[in-house]
């Protein structure tokens, strides 16, 4: 334990990137949330969740959501946090890691602190290495340095003349960050553990399943054969009674189970700003277009910019290519004067006045290049003949679009002519770059050999403008007085509905459409709200919820059907039922003119023979899937013969085999071990989640989130 011990006192550096990379590797898989309801407990005494008895407390779980938020924020400071996302993906990792440890401590699966120290300092993986020496290369050396003796962090940053204040912080924030690492690695390699315990008991194929996969695998046919498709009896040929229905039902009940799950009806009341509220957008444009109005000189309309700039919530964006700004807004800058006020304009983020700030030439050139790969392949002349060919023709003015639709190897580009929108320096291959830097607007040149293989590159534009620009947006907002007329009017519908009136009457009367939502499980949130789902678990059919939901705005919901864990019922079963017994009855009226068919195959050209090269013993012919029994039949029917008339799933099949290539067991004994140990890996793979899900199904998980503590 003293080098877990050691690694918890640490203390290194340049904390923000490493918590966002480490984040972003280890927390999160899935989402949708809300929040506690008010409680008197402390958030270390409040639970958020019990899962077979061991809770999570708020605490840990906002100290969760907050680190996820932070990450976020460090990553792309600019994103819209989906707090209800986030919030769910948290609780579900944090429920999965509950239900690892109780599993582990059930199979006696442990993770030695010997273990993280291997993985942590020893030999940490790519996601882990995030200190590089001047070639961009992994400093193993500082790593280990700075995580087996923290202090030196402190020591560095200092000889940098690092405030301390800095030095304290940076510090502070890389033992949480280590913290973090080594709870993140144990869960993780826990998990791994886990996986490879229960699939090791999973993962054994028998000798008879493996020699049964190879053959299935290295054995094909070549066929030809007439489908008769139950598509030619029409559906008012065939009738099936409700007792035939209910007979089938009641034989094949083991197969029809459901979990617990809920339907509601709901109305929407979209919280969007009145006419009342666009209006009023409108009147703070006009008063700001005539306060620039008023102002005499360039001067003055550029102080006053800034002092609406804090009114209005107004943003600058920083030295931006001219190519990189939307079009609207570049057509308006470009022809502005440095400090000129423009505006109001109608754009799609709504009425905006522009100033700019400042432009610049030169200092970060772009250019706009459409081009055409070939890659070298397994014959590095023959790529460049063929590309020699495709630039000879560019040059004789062919459409540089469609050759480079028809003949690049570059998929992401070809689709769109070979354009490869505007880039700037350092983001190309050096050898690319410096071509299509080099090359004048409308130049093609080539070849030009990269990595990636050879390249014919046509300059379409250049770019060396930067505009530094501010500018305010004014949109209409929704006003108080217009959120509570909509929820209002949402409560009237709900408590309409609780009183007995039947929803589509209210629906019908307020002009709003009525939804009905699918079954839903408790782990597929209904309308992305686990809110909404967590009221519609702990409620009965009827019940009635006012609910804002977030993109939606007010819904008005109820319970329109609730299902208990069990078998479906013959009502949900009844057109799929159906459908079968139509088919079979169709396949029982044809039966007599396959068996016709087998007699005269081959001898009528018009019988619509179908020729399928390398067929498997896997259900597929062409234009059906699922047809085990005629696939099968093929590889029981020697080569040159014909298989007779074969009931199938949805058509009747007479097949020729015209060659069969078996597969050669010889091969496959001594192949044996290697085949059954690639089985075993695919089994093992897919044993840990089967496994989970079914120990999550049958865990108690209470989420309390959406519930008082008292």
């Amino acid at each position: 334990m003293g080098a877990i011990t050691k690694i918890r006192q640490i203390s290194p550096y340049f904390l923000g990137s490493v918590a966002v990379l480490f984040i972003a590797f280890m927390v999160i898989q899935d989402s949708s949330c809300t929040t506690i309801s008010s409680s008197r407990k402390s958030p270390e005494n409040v639970e958020v969740a019990t899962i077979n008895g061991d809770r999570i407390t708020l605490a840990e779980y906002e100290r969760r959501v907050r680190d996820v938020v932070e990450a976020q924020r460090q990553q792309n400071p600019n994103q819209e946090i989906d707090d209800e996302t986030i919030r769910q993906q948290v609780f579900d990792e944090m429920v999965n890691e509950v239900l690892r440890k109780q599993e582990a401590a059930k199979l006696g699966v442990v993770v030695t602190p010997q273990q993280i120290i291997d993985v942590m300092v020893i030999n940490p993986p790519e996601q882990l290495q995030f200190f590089k020496d001047s070639t961009g290369r992994f400093d193993k050396r500082l790593y280990q340095e700075l995580v087996t003796n923290p202090d030196r962090m402190g020591e560095m940053l200092a000889a940098q003349k690092a405030p301390q204040e800095e030095i304290d912080r940076q510090v502070q924030q890389w033992k949480k960050t280590l913290f973090d690492i080594e709870d993140g690695l144990r869960s993780q390699m826990l998990q791994q553990a886990l996986a490879s315990a229960v699939g090791a008991s999973a993962s054994i194929p028998s000798l008879s399943a493996a020699e049964l996969q190879y053959k299935i695998d290295n054995s094909s046919a070549d066929v030809q054969f007439v489908a008769l498709s139950t598509d030619r009896v029409p559906d008012n040929a065939v009738t099936v009674s409700d007792d035939e229905i209910k007979a089938y039902y009641e034989k094949n009940k083991e197969y029809y189970l459901q979990k617990r799950s809920r339907k509601i009806k709901y109305l929407v009341f979209p919280q969007l700003p009145s006419l009342k509220d666009t209006q009023q957008a409108a009147k703070r444009s006009q008063r700001l277009a005539e306060t620039f109005a008023a102002l005499p000189d360039l001067a003055q309309k550029d102080s006053a910019f800034t002092a609406e700039m804090s009114t209005f919530n107004g943003v600058t964006t920083d030295y931006t290519s001219l190519s990189q700004v939307d079009p609207m807004a570049a057509t308006v800058l470009a022809s502005l004067n440095k400090g000129e006020v423009f505006g109001p304009l109608n754009t799609a983020a709504g009425i905006t006045y522009f100033r700019l700030d400042d432009r610049r030439e030169g200092v970060n050139p772009v250019v706009r290049a459409s081009h055409i790969l070939i890659p070298f392949g397994t014959n590095k002349d023959s790529a460049k003949a063929e590309i020699t060919k495709l630039l000879a023709r560019a040059k004789k003015g062919e459409d540089f679009a469609e050759l480079a639709r028809l003949n690049s190897k570059d998929p992401g580009s070809a689709q769109q002519g070979g354009d490869l929108n505007f880039f700037g320096k350092g983001r190309m291959v050096p050898e690319f770059e410096n071509a299509a830097f080099g090359a004048a607007v409308g130049e093609t040149v080539g070849p030009i050999e990269t990595q990636f293989g050879f390249h014919i590159i046509k300059v379409t534009d250049k770019q060396s403008t930067e505009l530094k620009y501010s500018q305010i947006v004014i949109k209409p907002t929704l006003s108080s007085a217009t959120k509570q007329q909509t929820m209002a009017k949402a409560q009237k519908a709900a408590d309409e509905i609780s009183n007995g009136r039947p929803i589509d009457s209210v629906a019908s009367s307020l002009k709003v459409p009525v939804q009905e939502s699918p079954l839903f499980t408790n782990e597929s949130p209904v309308l992305s709200s686990r809110e909404l789902t967590t009221w519609a678990f702990d409620s009965e059919k009827g019940d009635v919820i006012r609910k804002d939901v977030k993109y939606y705005g007010t819904v008005v919901a109820q319970v329109s059907d609730a299902r208990e864990v069990g078998v479906k019922p013959l009502e949900d079963m009844k057109d799929k039922i159906k459908s079968i017994l139509v088919q079979r009855k169709k396949l029982d009226m044809l039966k007599g003119q396959a068996e016709q068919l087998a007699a005269s195959f081959g001898a009528d050209s018009s019988q619509g023979m179908v020729t399928q090269m390398g067929v498997k013993d896997n259900g597929t012919l062409t234009g059906f899937g699922g047809e085990y029994m005629a696939t099968a039949k093929i590889f029981q029917t020697a080569p040159g013969s014909t298989t007779g008339a074969v009931r199938g799933e949805r058509a009747w099949f007479v097949i020729k085999v015209l060659n069969r290539a078996d597969a050669n067991m010889q091969q496959f004994a001594a192949d044996r071990n290697a085949v059954m140990a690639n089985m075993s890996n695919k089994v093992r793979n897919q044993a840990f989640y089967v496994w989970f899900q079914k120990v999550k199904d049958n865990s108690e998980i209470e989420d309390l989130r959406n519930k008082r503590n008292d």
